[in-house]
């Protein structure tokens, strides 16, 4: 095994980042010259908005173009109000509107002949929705309607961007099926495009700490584990297995969030989709894609720490048909750090572009690339017995000459194929690499006496470069039937993936001895050569799976699936098969009753398998580990569907953990090659989740949850005993944004509150069993967005509001990271 590095902030001029937003600046000019072009058809009399009614009249001078556009036009200029899907809007024109009228009639009459109408609620925001088909004759003489085909659009496909609100209208991420969250037998949260602008999310890390339930293990820019239900969750692109996961255990950097839409999770075993893995749940990335018409934004942020961030994002049709649509986001963020010498630069860029090759066939393709450079810090350590030793945040324990470099790119290709009855076709390949290069790494460890100063050593080691390339595919098609006078839905599909991961450290150092009084991370000298060692692995996936939603009756729905998986883990330094499985089955099972049009009960099934390395006496390895998560709950979509609510029960069973078989001397020669293992221990987890995300009024969008998890040891010697207490038992998450109506401002607030976590362990240098703790916690924050103009909007935040204190996960007693102090951040978009 190898530790994970660090990286710092330099103490001369020299040796600090260098912000040199020169490109982005041009990209800028780029986007403002582009949206001149774009935007002369629009009326040059343009006023700022104002929340009008239905009585005022105005004068208009929106010219024909694509309805899209011609909405945004007429919104900044008219002030109401409009919801429903953008993508309704899509591939439609509209004759726009001229002369005087009132706010209500210059809706009606930029809309006619699009076959949409706006219908106005109790408040008076306009609704967009598909106008009632109109009458004919048939050759009867008897009325009939014409025939309408309506596509579900940004409902169906998940989109949050633009929607303005914390609630999420579809995910697929559990079932492959497109279903709304009420209609997903599992505990789903979705971090929308909307949540993440109000609090300045510019990481999925920022993104999973608002997911109540989920616990980040932080570990700085060396990445992050993510937890749900007292296991550890996995990760996908859009759906697509991502086995190199997201940052975890140093490989990859940390995703930036200026490429997503949204960040879906499931809790909870989630193996029908995933096949080998581990039972906390699923993370889905769900990339942003291009626009059917011309949008572009330019985000300026300053933050605490000489935090300074660009990112430009254009999308637009690339052919006057509109069949070729690209989009490109461009990022370039510098960041130091509350800990001295620790920074990291990113450069990063992401371009999509799809083309519809027929009137049923889409073709897409996609380059994700981001560059971390930096200096990273592990953590501080605690006193020799396990407690806080009484040491400023900000020190640096590591050396001030290390350095960190990230090149991660991710191409992605898909092809969609629409069917006869509503069925598509769809498969998806994408290929990642991430080379990495980390010099000088350095690592604090030992019994700290803080009497002292002394007992602590720097663990140090030349170089660590590394190569993680994986390759992932998915192929499935989906769609209804119908079975015994009813509807059903289904998808079938095949999914796997590769990932090579190779790696050569140059070895380590003797221990350099520091006292923690007078250590200078700067005085390190360069470290010597040692032994090398090295590391080549490869892991191989691959799976069939079936699911189907059967109607059962109008109010009872039932879902079934399963998947057989094959997986393969392999040492190609030594030529051996280090685990293996062929032919595992994971079931799935979930059965949702409506109570109403409203609420719905349900009850579910699924599972998931991680294979074993230990051997058994027959010389194989010990069958697969089997995470088993039975869950029941209540959901709602409240509000006219703008409010999801839920609360679940849930329980989940590890079984066949392996346990050293008593049965058998351990003996070098025997077909262990030492001590035999047996499948036979168990942990269960079991709580309850409440959660509630969407606009609880107009214009305030909430998002909160509660959860109680606790996991413990249910066999052997230490049955009854607490299973990960590093993760909190309670926690609770709240963020609301309200919009002032009239005024221009939107103001919010998150809280973020978790019980006391602690974590035992056995001191490396002594062999003594220690514990670390850290205490209860409540971390408040504060935001205030105020729109300049309908274009243009500045945003402020805070987060730690009262500048707590906290460790925030518990590595181990040597190196455990602060959280981070009391930060402000002040963001600056401008929409084109």
């Amino acid at each position: 095994m190898f530790h994970r590095p660090t990286h710092s902030r330099s103490a001369t001029a020299a040796c600090r980042p260098r912000f040199t937003p020169r490109p982005l600046v041009l990209a800028a000019h780029l986007l403002a010259a582009a949206s001149i072009g774009w935007a002369t058809t629009a009326s040059a009399q343009a006023t700022p908005p104002t929340q009008a009614s239905a009585a005022q009249q105005r004068s208009y001078n929106i010219p024909a173009g694509p309805l899209n556009t011609v909405l945004t036009h007429f919104l900044a200029e008219s002030g109401l109000l409009l919801s429903g899907s953008t993508t309704l809007a899509q591939g439609k024109t509209s004759p726009g509107v001229q002369g005087s009228h009132t706010p209500a009639a210059a809706l009606a009459a930029l809309l006619a002949g699009t076959g949409l109408t706006a219908t106005p609620d109790a408040q008076g925001r306009y609704a967009l929705q598909p106008a009632a088909p109109a009458p004919t004759a048939n050759t009867s003489g008897a009325a009939t309607l014409k025939e309408v085909t309506v596509t579900a659009g940004a409902e169906r496909s998940g989109t949050t961007e633009g929607t303005g609100s914390y609630a999420a209208s579809s995910t697929n991420t559990a079932t492959k099926l497109h279903l709304t969250p009420r209609e997903t037998p599992q505990t789903v949260t979705v971090v929308t495009s909307q949540q993440m602008q109000d609090f300045g999310m510019t990481s999925v890390d920022d993104a999973l700490q608002a997911v109540n339930g989920a616990f980040v293990a932080a570990q700085g820019n060396n990445g992050a584990q993510y937890f749900s239900r007292g296991f550890e969750m996995q990760s996908q692109y859009d759906g697509v297995p991502n086995p190199g996961g997201i940052s975890n255990n140093n490989r990859n950097p940390q995703i930036d969030n200026a490429f997503l839409d949204r960040v879906e999770t499931v809790q909870g075993a989630a193996g029908l989709l995933t096949g080998a893995g581990q039972p906390g749940g699923t993370i889905n990335l769900v990339r942003k894609r291009p626009t059917e018409a011309f949008q572009a934004l330019a985000e300026m942020q300053l933050a605490s720490w000489d935090g300074r961030r660009i990112v430009g994002d254009i999308s637009a049709p690339l052919t006057e048909s509109g069949r070729i649509r690209g989009r490109v986001v461009a990022v370039a963020d510098n960041s130091k750090s509350f800990v001295d010498y620790v920074y990291r630069n990113r450069r990063a860029i992401y371009a999509v572009a799809e083309t519809d090759l027929t009137a049923t066939t889409t073709l897409e393709a996609s380059v994700q690339y981001q560059r971390d450079t930096g200096r990273n810090h592990l953590g501080a350590p605690f006193a020799a017995d396990g407690s806080e030793p009484g040491i400023r945040r900000s020190f640096f324990w590591g050396d001030a000459g290390q350095r960190t470099v990230k090149d991660y790119t991710l191409t992605t290709l898909g092809l969609t194929q629409r069917l006869a009855g509503d069925w598509q076709a769809k498969a998806t390949f994408s290929h990642n690499r991430t080379d990495s290069d980390i010099s000088r790494y350095s690592y604090a460890r030992g019994e700290l006496d803080v009497t002292t100063g002394d007992g602590l050593v720097l663990g140090r080691q030349r170089s660590l470069t590394q190569d993680l390339s994986a390759n992932a595919a998915d192929v499935y098609v989906s769609g209804p039937f119908q079975w015994f006078g009813r509807k059903h839905e289904a998808a079938f599909g095949l999914n796997g993936s590769t990932m090579r991961h190779t790696y050569t450290g140059a070895g380590y150092i003797p221990r350099l001895p520091i006292n923690v009084n007078t250590f200078d991370p700067s005085a390190l000298d360069d470290i010597p050569g040692a032994t090398p060692y090295f590391g080549d692995t490869k892991t191989t996936q691959l799976g069939a799976y079936g699911v189907a939603r059967w109607s059962v009756t109008d109010a009872l729905k039932l879902i079934t699936g399963v998947r057989v998986s094959n997986y393969k883990d392999e040492n190609l330094l030594t030529k051996r098969t280090s685990s293996e499985e062929n032919g595992v089955i994971s079931p799935y099972a979930g059965l949702i009753y409506d109570l109403n049009a409203q609420v719905s009960v349900y009850a579910s099934y699924s599972d998931i398998f991680t294979p074993q390395t230990r051997k058994t006496a027959a010389g194989g390895t010990v069958k697969p580990v089997v995470g088993a998560n039975y869950e029941a709950g209540i959901k709602g979509e409240l509000l006219d569907k703008r409010l999801n609510v839920s609360a679940a029960v849930f329980r989940l069973e590890q079984t066949n953990l392996a346990r050293r078989d008593e049965s058998i001397v351990p003996d070098p020669a025997n077909a262990c090659g030492g001590t035999c293992y047996i499948a036979a221990d168990k942990v269960v987890s079991q709580g309850i989740d409440l959660g509630a995300s969407g606009e609880i009024a107009t214009g305030w969008n909430v998002a909160a949850g509660y959860t109680y998890m606790d996991s413990q040891y249910a066999s052997g010697a230490r049955n009854g005993e607490r299973y990960g207490p590093q993760l909190p038992r309670h926690s609770l998450r709240l963020s609301t944004a309200y919009k002032l109506p009239n005024t221009g401002w939107t103001l919010g607030g998150n809280v973020s509150a978790r019980s006391k976590i602690y974590r035992n362990d056995t001191s490396w240098d002594t062999g003594k069993p220690y514990t670390v703790r850290s205490g209860g916690l409540v971390l408040v924050g504060l935001m205030a967005r105020y729109e300049i103009d309908p274009k243009a909007e500045l945003m402020l935040a805070v987060s730690n509001l009262f500048d707590r204190t906290y460790r925030a996960n518990l590595e181990n007693k040597y190196y455990s990271p602060f959280g981070e102090p009391r930060k402000l951040t002040a963001n600056l978009r401008y929409r084109f």
